[in-house]
């Protein structure tokens, strides 16, 4: 008989067929309580060939669960499916081809609190001197820099990478999961940090968590993000007008018009036919914190170095820019 699990490793899977399998294999091999653990993969999807292969693992007590989506979901879209059908009050946000630490579960439950999100380490397979600490944003082309080091601000980072990011299911609730009106590909998890630092939570890299990512190659990467590059555009341009100040998003939009001149008048297209407009001003509403927080607490620039002109404020406060941030007292290492 299946327990109830603490901890749901979810993620979505397009045409990754048998590479699922050994992801799943890693996770329950690694972890110190395997009967605690399940693993749910959102088939986005797939051709037939390429659907998830989960084969033999159920047959050794792995409680692992595939939901097959008929429609192209998108990579946020799919996430949220796969928490929707979590059962533990833990989440671990992964992706389809990658291998865990030694004892992650066991940092997890260490690390974990109601308010926080864990960013994995991520290491690259194919690279053994690579290593990352969460990521940073780029203002205001909206993408993001792996942190090769930990940044000046740890524990704390700004963004987490989808290949490992660990919160609590009922903050990914209240947070409101990744933002739907986004497509397919790319900028998901900045936004998603951005709006989780804004909702009041708190990221702080965890180097105890180690997970190892297949990164495609080369050639395969170059293929698959041009296929994908007006959703990639028109997601930047989503992010950005949702929490940039006005006078940069004209700036914003300039950036991408003169990288990528063949993909913006569909961009925008899409930025109008999608709401982005509302978007903002739903988040003006809801939000405890504003942009101008998050560029305070972070002391953020844009990419060139220049000071970005917001004024923080938390819950309709406006806050002096030396304003002391709350921090909190993590465990200490076992």
């Amino acid at each position: 008989m299946l327990t109830t699990p603490a901890i749901s490793v979810v993620f979505p899977a397009r045409d990754e067929g048998a590479r699922v399998r050994p992801t799943v294999a890693s996770i329950i091999e690694t972890c110190e309580a395997p009967h605690e653990i399940e693993v749910v993969i959102v088939d986005d999807c797939s051709k037939p060939a390429g659907q998830p292969d989960v084969s033999g693992l159920v047959d050794r007590g792995v409680q692992v669960r595939v939901i097959r989506s008929d429609a192209h979901l998108g990579v946020g879209a799919a996430r949220n499916l796969a928490v929707r059908h979590a059962r533990g009050d833990v989440v671990c946000i992964t992706d389809a081809h990658v291998r865990f630490s030694p004892s992650w579960d066991q940092e997890v439950r260490r690390l974990i609190a109601p308010h926080r999100i864990l960013a994995a380490s991520i290491r690259n397979r194919d690279s053994t001197s690579w290593r990352s600490f969460g990521c940073r944003l780029v203002v205001p082309h909206m993408g993001t820099y792996w942190n090769t080091s930990p940044p000046v601000s740890a524990p704390y980072v700004q963004i987490a990478s989808s290949a490992g990011t660990v919160l609590e299911r009922a903050l990914f609730q209240r947070i409101g999961g990744y933002d739907e009106g986004m497509l397919h590909y790319g900028g998901f998890e900045p936004e998603f940090s951005v709006r989780a630092w804004c909702s009041e939570a708190e990221i702080i890299i965890t180097p105890g968590i180690e997970i190892t990512h297949r990164f495609k190659p080369v050639d395969e990467r170059v293929a698959f993000v041009e296929a994908a590059r007006t959703a990639i555009v028109h997601n930047c341009l989503r992010f950005g007008v949702a929490y940039l100040p006005e006078s940069m998003i004209l700036e914003m939009v300039r950036l991408h018009a003169a990288e990528f001149p063949n993909h913006i008048q569909c961009a925008l297209r899409l930025l109008e036919q999608r709401d982005a407009w509302r978007r903002r001003d739903e988040l003006a509403e809801t939000l405890a914190r504003d942009f101008g927080w998050f560029v305070e607490r972070f002391g953020l620039r844009d990419q060139v170095g220049r000071p970005i002109p917001v004024a923080a404020t938390w819950n309709g406060e406006t806050l002096e820019s030396d304003r002391p941030v709350a921090t909190s007292t993590l465990p200490s290492s076992p």
